[in-house]
């Protein structure tokens, strides 16, 4: 009676141990051979690895604590064997592992956990229906391969070749677009609309300041495409464009003889009423020669650093400078300044240029052209 005690009691844990290996390793035997089985696992990417979205019902856990562990990967060992009869036998094991991020950063690591044979059976399951589906699909005759790979091989070779046409045409049209310079048109005045489609019925884009400039892409009709901030585009009626071509050379000759070394928004701390206490930008310029001194020189400079910096504040919702500000670094000196309002009504042909200039502050008087005998109030 021992002895048979004994011999149960061993069979029944050699059970409890097939038990507890039976999700580690899974075996399943398929009426194919092992060379049309190792091809279909290798369409279906049974021998590379992947992700997992989570260890949650892939694993065991009873011993595991889930929230742990982070970045779960897995890859499966997979063993064939030939049967009787052109049959294989397909034994299956899943490898996952997984960051373990513990408190103290010296133990934490990447570490193995014991899978659940889910990843087993669904691979296993997997193979068995693409098996039954897509026999016809699996090539394993040597001059069938060939066939396939001159194929691939000769859909390479033609997609190289228009590939290389493409390039082509981007460099001629590179060379085009180098060629001809970009065109630009200005608006003639102030709340142009700019429109999502050429069709006065659809929806408004912007409104334009005065002499707001725009790149032109393209013509329809008597409607622009011009480019707009963050790649975006609109239309506008070209009637109510004038052209800008040489907006960019005529400013960079305007601003000839200086050049710009500072700009700091601040509270202006002069005396005259139009920006006390106003935050206003404060723009420094230094003479490059003496043809800076010459008589005007300095008034075309502040104009158009009134009209360019006008343009820039409307343009952006948090620039809130109520003027501008241009100090001269030369030996006479020199200072300009104007309210944002004033230059608006500047820019949109409210004011005449005069007009506009008897509304600045320019000290000292004689630093400047054209301006009235007496100064309107002194900056400090």
């Amino acid at each position: 009676m021992r002895l048979a005690a004994r011999i149960v009691l061993l069979l029944i844990l050699a059970a409890c141990a097939a038990a507890e290996d039976a999700p580690r390793r899974q075996e399943r035997e398929f009426p194919y051979p092992p060379a049309v089985v190792e091809t279909a696992l290798r369409q279906l990417g049974a021998y590379t690895g992947a992700r997992l979205p989570s260890l949650d019902g892939f694993i065991k856990t009873e011993r595991t604590q889930l929230p742990h562990y982070q970045r779960p990967y897995y890859e499966y060992k997979i063993e064939l064997a030939p049967a009787a009869s052109d049959h294989t036998v397909v034994k299956v094991k899943a490898n996952i592992s997984a960051w373990y991020e513990d408190s103290d950063a010296h133990r934490s690591g990447y570490q193995a956990v014991e899978s659940n044979g889910r990843l087993e059976t669904d691979v296993l399951d997997r193979l068995g229906d693409y098996l039954a589906k897509n026999l016809s699909k699996i090539v394993i005759d040597p001059q069938e391969l060939a066939k396939r790979i001159q194929s691939v091989r000769q859909q390479r070779a033609e997609t190289e070749r228009h590939v290389a046409e493409l390039e082509k045409q981007v460099q001629e049209l590179s060379a085009k677009s180098q060629s001809d310079p970009p065109e630009y048109v200005s608006a003639s005045k102030s709340s142009i609309p700019i429109f999502s489609a050429p069709q006065e019925h659809s929806s408004v884009l912007l409104q334009t300041q005065a002499e707001d400039e725009f790149e032109v892409l393209e013509h329809h009709g008597p409607w622009l495409r011009v480019q707009l901030q963050d790649s975006q585009s609109g239309w506008v009626k070209s009637a109510l464009m004038k052209s800008a071509r040489a907006a960019e050379q005529s400013s960079t000759s305007n601003l000839q003889g200086f050049t710009i070394i500072r700009e700091v928004p601040d509270t202006f701390s002069g005396d005259w009423p139009r920006l006390k206490d106003k935050q206003v930008l404060y723009i420094w310029a230094r003479p490059e020669s003496s043809v800076a001194n010459a008589t005007g020189s300095k008034l075309h400079f502040a104009e158009n650093i009134f009209r360019e910096r006008y343009r820039e504040a409307v343009h952006n919702s948090q620039n809130a400078a109520a003027g501008i500000v241009v100090i001269f670094l030369d030996q006479r000196g020199g200072v300009a300044a104007a309210a944002l309002e004033d230059i608006a009504h500047w820019t949109d042909g409210t004011l005449t240029l005069p007009a506009f200039l008897k509304k600045c502050s320019l000290d000292p008087p004689g630093a400047f052209e054209a301006v009235p005998s007496k100064n309107q109030a002194a900056i400090r």
